[in-house]
Formats: structure tokens, C-alpha cells, sequence
């Protein structure tokens, strides 16, 4: 049998390691996390094979170095790589899921031969979102407009106006927002003491919308100034209206869009494209009308058409293109992602769906005797979608490629071929085999379960109407520990964010009524959004703890002898950081067409500052030796700074003491991104009475990390706070909630609906739940 051979690998804390893994197999990397799986897949395996291909293309005429070596022996037997990583970061609106499989420029094609006439050659261009001769010229093709919301600006109808009953007006008694609204009243005769349920109809449309622009002189302060000038008096949304027009394309930016909610495009009714392109029809269908389809409904609509849609002569290049999107298609739906449809803006899939697509992508590809790396593949999937994971991996080896996953799914791992583990712990100390081999058995299922603590006080939300959760009540206990379950796509995310409006902005948009929100102070949401795009973000950074840090540097000895303020310890503005790579530590070499690589700045070596900053010392370290350390080697030093030191101690907390607070934030592994977003949640000085928000906090991690979270959870029960998560770890639901809500085992239009809600053990039980019949 071929083998990849990796001998003496010490990429960051791998122990010069001897490895060999089987070509046209499936292998699992398991272990803690920070063991070292990365180090060995990423930043050896698939470096080098990047590295390899990238320095051997007969364009790179200079053989110029286009990225580091990684540091490694040699690799024998190495195949060209693929990564199918869990990281997205395509965050533009205009991407949906038919331009990310490429299923909508064929129905385009679809469209543009099946319509076309002898006196009228229809292009496909027709039928683009982003074509401006053919998309709505409201919404410029997206379908949705951001219009003023009532329940935004008026979260309470009790609040009378003078104290704040229209948000926007609210602010101190000499302040420019309370004045103009007191000349508003004024001049039209209303009461500002009045509630705002009191108001007749038409003084709600006066103080809402009237357009009038009456000119009125007012007299405020702004800070310890006095201030006076005239305005043009008018309705709030007609204010909103004309500031946002100034604003164009960066509206959603301005402070003014905390008011603003989006729509259906008014104009277009969701469909995106102008009549003239919707005039176009197959089989009764327009092309938004097909795109708007469920996968499934797709699928069949597509298997039905038959010679009467399609003119003779068309037959033969329609019927291969139908065949080419049901093909892909199949693999989508094999997936279980046929409730999506192509339209759906890629900015709204979950993880897990992204993931499943991407993977779908794959095995559309008629590559062969490639190496796939799989990052947590079942990361953000129900137990039940797992299967599906397993097939899609084995079609690839069928196929003849070799895959090497990293994962901590039970199931997906004991479906390989052979496992590598790595460890005995993460960081410096890690980076150890310590066993590669067959597959390992499986373990039964003994769930454990908590026992529930349940509150007198909760939180309740009826007649939810959002996206597919339409007409559900809800009720969540307060100062517990609550797990929202279902398959994917069944309403859990739509869940969440109807709690989080509701709560951190004081309004029910999404529900008739809501009970219990005055009972948390703030409100924390951590989400699956990756926590750096760029070189530039690093960890000190997105903890936010770094301006506290330049700041200790700048009242240092050394410093104020230099005359360096805090801005000469920046990356990001010059003075003291290196210009060559601007404070990153590296250059980015832009590829066509294939993504950008970084190398070590040949200049600073890395060390991101130059050497009068370099020469700045706090307690014996430089400000460069802080950001390269591990942070279980600097936590002391910050012993005196509550903020620093409180951040730093809940990333230890969490088992990430060997991250490095120079580390680019866009390199950690998912399991390290998750946690150090609760680390910064969590490193805030609190009092209880808060709400936290997470989605799937355990993916990513395996047992031992899972083990050190759990105890942070406890930490957190215990100063009455409450927490409400999605998950899909059915052991650690078990352990550790207290009230679960399932939403069962439908997705799309055909889910959004609570199946169960109560105990964790009562859930399990009902036949109905997602839960019910758990196996690994």
C-alpha cells in the first residue's frame, strides 16, 4: 500500500514526529485541543503540498519564495491537497447558495436556451441578481429593503415621551434630542408627558411622520455648552428617511440603522429581477419562482419536465444541463440540506450547512488522487445528519483520493480507517503520537443526567413569527441552563435571534408579546462568525485588552525617556511598528485565482515592531516577547490590571493557556475561536442577572476540553446567570441542562415548530424529539 511518509516534523509544538499515513484511505486526527492536530494537517501536510505545487508552477519564473517551508524533514508520496476548512469568509450578501454551487449559472443557461426564440436570443446575463439592466432598481437585487420600524423606535408604548417613549428622542432634559422634541410637541399641541399608547392617531403620525419641515429655532447644551440654532421640525422617520438617502451604500453603518429592519423589497415582492425578466417562463415558472424552491421541491420539479416544456430542437443541450443540476442536486439532498433554496444568502447558512455544501462541491469535482483535509466536518451537525458526513467522505475515497479529517464526532471517527492521536495536552507540552492506528470500537450510550434546577422566574416569548418558526410560545427559566435541539435547519438559530431582539433591544418585533426581559441586565450573543479575516486581527486584539496593554508599555521608564506615547506600540498606525509588513510580522503574496499565502517579513523577522520599541521593557519583556509567549508564561505579569488579568485568566480558565496573543486570529482552529469568544464574554467583571446566547459552544472541542467548559458553565450557574445554548452533544445536554426545547426532526417550512420543551429526561423520552434513539 502507498503511504505518505512524514518524517521528523516540529511545526510549532510537534515533537519532530515519524508518520506515515495510507493513501486512498480515511484517516482521523483526534486529540485535545492544541495537541497539534493542525500543525500536523495544516501547517505540514497541506503547507507543503501548497508550497510544493505553488514553487513548482512553470509561471513562478524566478523560482521566488512564495511560502515558508514547513519546518519538516521531508514528506515522500505527498498528492496535490485540497482544504475544505471550516472557516468561510464570504460575507457578501450577493453570494447564495446557487453561485456557491454553481446550480444557478446552469438554470441561467436553462433559462436563457429553453426561452429564447428565432427572433429573440435571450442571454443569460438576463436572469442575474447582479446584473443592473435586469434586477430590481429598489433593492438592486437583494430583495430586501431596510425600512424604519415602529418597534424599534418605540420598544415600550408605557414610556411617556418626555421619558423616552420614542428612543430616538430620548436623551438629557437640556440635550438637542429632548428640546426638538419638546418644540415638535409644541408646535403641534401635544402633551410630551403623555404615554405613548395614550396618543391619538394622529399625533402618533405627526411624531412619526410628518414632513412638514416647520422651521424652529432651539436653544440646548451640548456638554458644558450652550448651543442655538434653527432646525427643520418634522416626523422622526421622516429625519431617519433623509439622513439615511446621504448615507447610500454605507446606511447600514450609520447609527441611524439601529432603527431600520428589513423587508421584503416592496417593489419587487422578493423576486429581485425586473417584469421583463420575469416574464420568462418553464412549465409555469419564472426564474425567482424557481430559485425560491426548496431543494427538494427543485429536484422534483426539475425530474418532471419533460419534451412538452422544450422545444425539438432544444431537447438534447436542455436535457444535459437539467441532468447536470439534478446530479448535483442529489449530492446536496444526500446531504440533507433539501430544505435550503438556491436564493438563500450564503451570510444566513449555519456552519454545518456550509460545511455540507462545500463538502457536496467536492463530489462534484471529477478530481482524482487528490488529499482531502476535512476540518471538523460534522462541526454544527445533529447526530442524525452524521451518516451523511460518512457517506459523502467514503465517496471521495471511492473515488480514489485519500482524506485526513480532523474531528471529534464518536460516530464519524469510528467510521474511519485509521486514527492518529495526538497529545497528552495542548500546548508547548503536546505534540506527542500517541497511538495511530485501525479505527477504535464505540461506546455505549449511559446518559448521565443533571439534576434540574429550574427557577420561579422565566422568560416568555409568544406567538413567535419569524422566518420558519411561526406561531410558537416559548418559555425559558431564568438563572438555568437551557438547550435548544433539532435537526439542522429546523429554527433553532431563527430561536435565538428572536431572544436576542427581544432582549437587547427592548422590543417584541418578532413575537406579540414578551414577559421577563427586565430580568437581565445585558445581554451576550456568541455566534458561529469567525473571530479574524485578516493578518491585522490577532487575539490580544479581539479580547480588546491590547489598547490596555500599549498603554502599560507607554508609562514605562524606557518609554517616556524615548518620548513613545501608546500609538508607537501599535500594529495598525506608524511610528514604531515595522512599515515593511505594517506590524503584521508578515507579507501576504497575492495568488491568481488561488488563495493568498504569508511569509515571515524578511525585514523585522517577524518581531512586527523596530528596535527602539523593541529596546521598551515592562517587568523584563518586551512588548514583541509578550505577544509571542504563551499566555500561561505572562498572565502574572498583568497581575495589577484587573481587565487584562481577568480576560487572560478565563482563557486559561478554558484550557487555552498556551495561545499566543500575537497569534493571527483567522489561524485558530474552531474549538479556540469558540472558546476565546467566551473568554472575552466571560472575562468581564460580573454580578449575575445576565443572558448568554451561545451556538454550539462544545464543537470543535473533544472530551477533555469539553470537561474544562463544563466547569466554566457551573462557575456561571452559580452567580444566577442564565444561559441558553444550541447543541448537539447529546452527553453534554444530558450533564448539564436543565430545560431543553426541541424542534424536532423537520427542516425548512416543515419545521420551526417545539416538539417538546421540559427536563432534559423527559425530552429524551418523547418519540417525537430529535433526541429520541440516540446512537453514536
Amino acid at each position: 500500500m502507498d503511504k505518505i511518509i512524514i518524517k521528523d516534523a516540529y511545526e510549532n509544538n510537534l515533537k519532530h514526529i515519524d508518520l506515515e499515513i495510507a493513501i486512498n484511505s480515511f484517516t482521523c486526527v483526534i486529540g485535545c485541543s492544541g495537541c497539534g492536530k493542525s500543525s500536523l494537517v495544516y501547517d505540514t501536510i497541506y503547507a507543503e503540498s501548497q508550497r510544493s505545487f505553488l514553487e513548482g508552477m512553470a509561471g513562478n519564473i524566478y523560482n521566488q519564495k512564495l511560502m515558508n517551508k514547513p519546518k519538516v524533514g521531508k514528506i515522500e508520496n505527498l498528492r496535490p491537497a485540497i482544504n475544505v476548512s471550516q472557516n468561510f469568509y464570504n460575507m457578501n450578501p450577493r453570494s447564495t447558495l446557487g453561485t456557491l454551487t454553481e446550480i444557478s449559472y446552469y438554470l441561467r443557461a436553462l433559462f436563457a436556451l429553453v426561452c429564447s426564440r428565432k427572433d429573440i436570443i435571450i442571454n443569460e446575463n438576463i436572469f442575474s441578481y447582479n446584473n443592473p439592466k435586469c434586477y430590481c432598481p429598489n433593492c438592486l437585487g437583494l430583495g430586501v429593503e431596510s425600512v424604519v420600524s415602529e418597534k424599534l423606535l418605540i420598544p415600550e408604548e408605557d414610556k411617556s415621551l418626555i421619558e423616552g417613549g420614542i428612543v430616538f428622542f430620548k436623551g438629557p432634559p437640556e440635550g438637542q434630542q429632548q428640546k426638538y422634541l419638546q418644540a415638535l410637541c409644541e408646535h403641534y399641541g401635544i402633551d410630551v408627558n403623555k404615554k405613548v399608547s395614550q396618543l391619538t392617531r394622529r399625533e402618533r403620525d405627526i411624531l412619526l411622520y410628518s414632513k412638514e419641515k416647520i422651521r424652529y429655532k432651539i436653544a440646548y447644551k451640548e456638554g458644558k455648552r450652550r448651543r442655538q440654532h434653527y432646525v427643520d421640525l418634522q416626523g422622526v422617520v421622516s429625519i431617519i428617511n433623509d439622513k439615511m438617502s446621504q448615507y447610500g451604500e454605507y446606511k447600514t453603518k450609520m447609527p441611524y440603522s439601529k432603527y431600520m429592519e428589513k423587508i421584503k423589497c416592496h417593489v419587487c415582492g422578493g423576486m429581485r429581477l425586473k417584469e421583463c425578466s420575469l416574464a420568462y417562463q418553464i412549465a409555469g415558472l419564472n426564474y425567482a419562482d424557481v430559485e425560491n424552491m426548496e431543494l427538494f421541491r427543485l429536484y422534483a420539479w426539475l425530474k418532471s419536465l419533460g419534451n412538452d416544456n422544450v422545444e425539438h430542437s432544444k431537447r438534447v443541450d436542455a436535457f444535459q444541463i437539467i441532468n447536470t443540476i439534478i446530479d448535483r442536486l442529489e449530492v446536496l439532498l444526500s446531504l440533507n440540506v433539501g430544505h435550503l433554496c438556491l436564493n438563500r444568502s450564503v451570510t444566513t447558512l449555519s456552519g454545518g450547512e456550509i460545511q455540507r455544501i462545500r463538502i457536496a462541491k467536492q463530489l462534484n469535482c471529477s478530481l482524482k488522487d487528490i488529499i482531502y483535509i476535512l476540518d471538523e466536518p460534522c462541526k454544527g451537525l445533529h447526530f442524525r445528519d452524521v451518516k451523511n458526513i460518512i457517506w459523502a467522505t467514503r465517496q471521495l475515497v471511492n473515488d480514489g483520493n485519500t482524506v485526513i479529517a480532523i474531528e471529534h464526532n464518536r460516530k464519524y471517527i469510528d467510521s474511519s480507517d485509521y486514527v492518529i492521536e495526538l497529545g497528552p495536552v495542548g500546548g508547548p507540552a503536546g505534540g506527542y503520537i500517541l497511538s495511530y492506528g485501525s479505527k477504535r470500537g464505540g461506546a455505549a450510550n449511559k446518559f448521565c443526567f443533571k439534576k434540574a434546577c429550574i427557577s420561579k422566574k422565566f422568560l416568555e416569548l409568544n406567538d413567535i413569527v419569524f422566518r420558519n418558526v411561526i406561531h410558537q410560545n416559548v418559555t425559558i427559566p431564568v438563572g438555568a441552563v437551557t438547550c435548544i435541539t433539532g435537526v439542522s435547519g429546523s429554527g433553532k438559530t431563527t430561536l435565538i435571534e428572536v431572544i436576542y431582539s427581544c432582549i437587547s433591544s427592548k422590543t417584541n418585533m418578532y413575537c406579540a408579546k414578551v414577559d421577563g426581559v427586565t430580568l437581565f441586565k445585558r445581554v451576550t450573543w456568541l455566534n458561529q462568525s469567525p473571530i479574524g479575516k485578516t493578518s491585522r486581527s490577532t487575539v490580544a486584539s479581539y479580547l480588546e485588552i491590547f489598547d490596555e496593554m500599549r498603554d502599560i508599555f507607554s508609562k514605562t521608564t524606557d518609554a517616556r525617556q524615548l518620548k513613545m506615547s501608546a500609538s508607537f506600540f501599535s500594529m495598525n498606525v506608524k511610528g514604531g511598528r515595522c512599515e515593511c509588513c505594517q506590524g503584521t510580522g508578515y507579507q501576504k503574496i497575492e495568488l491568481n485565482y488561488l488563495p493568498s499565502s504569508y511569509i515571515i517579513c524578511q525585514e523585522c523577522n517577524g518581531k512586527r515592531f523596530n528596535e527602539d520599541v523593541l529596546s521598551v521593557k515592562y517587568k523584563g519583556h518586551n512588548i514583541q516577547e509578550i505577544l509571542d509567549a504563551p499566555i500561561c508564561d505572562i498572565i502574572d505579569l498583568f497581575s495589577e490590571n484587573r481587565k487584562i488579568y481577568s480576560i487572560l485568566f478565563s482563557m486559561v480558565e478554558l484550557g487555552l493557556s498556551y495561545i499566543k496573543l500575537g497569534q493571527m486570529s483567522m489561524n485558530l482552529s474552531g474549538g479556540e475561536a469558540q472558546r476565546v469568544k467566551l473568554a472575552k464574554a466571560l472575562g468581564r467583571e460580573s454580578r449575575g442577572n445576565n443572558l448568554y446566547l451561545l451556538d454550539e459552544p462544545t464543537s470543535g472541542l473533544n472530551d477533555k476540553d469539553i470537561e474544562k467548559f463544563e466547569r466554566v458553565l457551573e462557575a456561571l450557574h452559580k452567580r444566577d446567570e442564565t444561559i441558553i445554548m444550541i447543541e448537539h452533544n447529546m452527553d453534554f445536554i444530558a450533564r448539564n441542562a436543565d430545560y431543553v426545547i426541541d424542534l424536532g426532526l423537520k427542516s425548512g417550512m416543515e419545521g420551526g415548530k417545539i416538539i417538546s420543551e421540559g427536563v432534559p429526561e423527559s425530552v429524551f423520552e418523547n418519540k417525537k424529539t430529535s433526541l429520541y434513539g440516540y446512537t453514536v
